[in-house]
């Protein structure tokens, strides 16, 4: 079990995605999970995460097949997490790597 789950609730977001999850990935604490829960995506939102948890088993991607409005999603992200801790993190969004 990881110390940290890091919640990432996305939808459409390719332009961003592959940016926040490098981001996420430089930290220099690494004992985190990424949990990533897809919104049913219409663009390319799916690839870019399912390619991403291919490289690196701490992220865990799961879809919904349908829309399920933005607060169900926010509560699967935390319901799938498993650390200790917890913190969000929009798909939009950069951090440094401390």
């Amino acid at each position: 079990m990881p110390r940290v789950s890091i919640g990432v609730p996305v939808y459409n977001g390719e332009r961003y995605i592959a940016e926040t999850l490098d981001s996420l990935l430089a930290q220099t604490y690494k004992d985190f999970e990424i949990v990533i829960c897809d919104n049913a995506s219409t663009d390319r939102t799916e690839q870019i995460c399912r390619a991403y948890a291919e490289k690196d088993s701490r992220i865990r991607y799961f879809r919904s097949t349908e829309n399920l409005g933005a607060s169900k999603n926010y509560r699967k992200v935390f319901e799938f997490s498993s650390g200790e801790y917890f913190r969000w993190a929009n798909s939009d969004d950069l951090f440094a790597p401390e």
